[in-house]
């Protein structure tokens, strides 16, 4: 049985990498960490929030502190850390 040669489509997937699907696919899973750190959060804090953006070749997204109560929360119980292994 002979092996099939596979040959890459580099433009397509530059393409498929800068497409508006994958930064709501990263931006979504961005926003799902958050949240979650944010369910432990009191309500006098903004928490956790997320945000995407282009780098060079692809979209790529975080979750991160708004606040010093939020930027507590983490360092002193890995609140954001956590969210993220769930």
């Amino acid at each position: 049985m002979a092996l099939e040669k596979i040959e890459w489509n580099n433009q397509g997937f530059r393409d498929l990498l800068q497409s508006s699907e994958v930064e709501q696919l990263v931006r979504g899973k961005a926003e799902t960490i958050a949240h979650r750190a944010n369910a432990g959060m009191s309500e006098e804090s903004s928490g956790f929030k997320a945000h995407s953006m282009k780098a060079s070749s692809r979209y790529i997204a975080f979750a991160g502190t708004t606040d010093a109560a939020s930027v507590r929360a983490e360092s002193e119980n890995k609140v954001l850390s956590r969210a993220v292994g769930v």
